[in-house]
């Protein structure tokens, strides 16, 4: 079974429909082919976090030299 990718975009409408209540977490998970378990983690960010809980955060890059001075010092 592989990890289904849903857009923050969905995710943030997914948690607004429960919030508005126009929607049970099992029903979200129905229309998105999640667990609940996964609707109530999109939950608990949203309202700790708001909509920037699903941004998606790039690993950040760093040189060779960078790296090694960081060892030595």
């Amino acid at each position: 079974m592989y990890k289904r990718k849903i857009s923050a975009e969905d995710k943030i409408y997914a948690v607004n429909l429960y919030l508005n209540g126009k929607e049970s977490q099992h029903r979200i998970a129905s229309m998105f082919d999640v667990s609940v378990a996964s609707v109530q983690q999109w939950i608990r960010n949203y309202e700790s976090l708001g909509a920037n809980a699903f941004i998606v955060k790039k690993y950040k890059k760093y040189s060779k030299d960078l790296k090694q001075q960081a060892v030595l010092d």
